[in-house]
C-alpha cells in the first residue's frame, strides 16, 4: 500500500498545483494499485473506472479555475486599455492558456522572451497558442508604423512607394494604441534595433511618425515571423516567436508581410496613412486604386 499511498500523494500535488495533464497521468498508476488491491476482477475494474473518473473531474476543475483566474487576470489587466473586444486577447486567449496550463503573467513573460532563451517545452506552448491568433484575410484591417519621412515617398509624383510590406499588426490588437507620442510607440512596438529611424528622431526631438491603416490584396502572403526553434526561417532581431517584445505592458501578434515580383502587396481603395504628430492624428494620404498609388488626403477628400 506504500506504493499507493504515494501515487495518490503524487495525484493530490499535481491537482493542487493545477498541472492539468500531469493530475489525469498520476491518476491512472494510483487507479491501478488502488484497484489491484481491492482484489477481484469486478472490484478492480470498478475501482480504475472510479478512481480514473475523480482523477478526471478533479483536473476539470482545476482547468476551470485556471480558466476563471485567467479571466479575472486579463479583464485586471485590459481594464483602462480601451482594446478591441475582437482581439486576440479576448477573443482567444483564455482557452488558450487554459489549454496549455499556463497563468497569464507566465505568458505575458514569455512574449518577450527570444525564442532562444525558451525551454522545449515554452517553445510547445507559445506556437500553438500563436497558431491561435487569427490569420490575416481580405477582410482584415492591418496596422503598420513606419518613419515620418516616408509619406514623401508615398506621396511623390514620379514613382511612389504604393505597397506595404514587411512587419504588421492586426486593428484588433494595435488599434488602442493608434494615435499615441512616439515614446509610447517606440515602447510597445520595441522600436529600438540597430539603426532605428524612430531612436534617430527621439533623439532629435522629433515627436512624430506614419501609421498605415486599412486591408490588403494579398494577405495569403502573410507569415508569422518565427525563428528556427518554431520551424520558421526568420533571423531579424526580434523575439522570433511571433509576438513583439513590448518594452510595455501591451500584448502585440505581428505577422511579416511578403512581397514577391509576381505578387505586390497593393492596399485595397481607401486605405489611410496617418500622420502622428506630438501625438495628435491626421490622415495624411489615401491609396486610390484607379491610381493605383497613395494621394494626398485633403485632394481625396474633395473628389468624394
Amino acid at each position: 500500500m506504500g506504493n499507493a499511498k504515494e501515487g495518490f500523494e503524487r495525484w493530490h500535488q499535481a491537482v493542487e498545483t493545477g498541472d492539468l495533464n500531469r493530475a489525469v497521468e498520476e491518476g491512472k498508476p494510483a487507479a491501478d494499485i488502488a484497484a489491484a488491491a481491492l482484489g477481484g476482477a469486478g472490484l478492480a475494474k470498478g475501482g480504475i473506472s472510479l478512481s480514473r473518473k475523480m482523477a478526471e473531474e478533479a483536473a476539470e476543475r482545476a482547468r476551470a479555475e485556471t480558466y476563471r483566474n485567467n479571466l479575472q487576470d486579463i479583464g485586471e489587466w485590459g481594464r483602462d486599455k480601451d482594446l478591441a473586444p475582437e482581439s486576440f486577447v479576448y477573443q482567444n486567449l483564455p482557452d488558450s492558456l487554459t489549454r496549455e496550463n499556463l497563468q497569464f503573467e507566465e505568458f505575458k513573460n514569455l512574449t518577450r522572451t527570444h525564442m532562444d532563451d525558451m525551454t522545449e517545452e515554452q517553445v510547445g506552448q507559445m506556437k500553438r497558442i500563436r497558431d491561435d491568433v487569427p490569420p490575416i484575410t481580405r477582410d482584415t484591417v492591418v496596422t503598420k508604423v513606419m518613419p515620418y519621412e516616408y509619406l514623401e515617398g508615398y506621396l511623390k509624383a514620379d514613382n511612389p512607394y504604393n505597397t506595404i510590406g514587411g512587419f504588421v499588426t492586426r486593428k484588433d490588437d494595435y488599434g488602442h494604441l493608434m494615435g499615441q507620442g512616439l515614446q509610447d510607440t517606440y515602447k510597445h512596438l520595441a522600436l529600438d534595433y540597430p539603426d532605428s529611424a524612430y531612436t534617430k528622431a527621439l533623439e532629435n526631438g522629433q515627436d512624430r511618425y506614419l501609421v498605415f491603416e486599412g486591408k490588403l490584396t494579398a494577405p495569403s502572403q502573410s507569415e508569422i515571423p518565427y525563428g528556427k526553434k518554431f520551424g520558421g526561417t526568420r533571423t531579424d532581431p526580434c523575439t522570433l516567436n511571433g509576438f513583439i517584445s513590448c518594452r510595455s505592458d501591451e500584448i502585440l501578434p505581428e505577422f511579416f508581410i511578403k512581397e514577391t515580383d509576381k505578387v505586390k502587396q497593393y492596399p485595397e481603395h481607401g486605405s489611410v496613412i496617418w500622420a502622428v504628430e506630438d501625438g495628435v492624428r491626421r490622415k495624411a494620404a489615401v491609396f486610390d486604386d484607379e491610381k493605383m498609388k497613395f494621394v494626398p488626403a485633403d485632394e481625396h477628400d474633395r473628389r468624394n
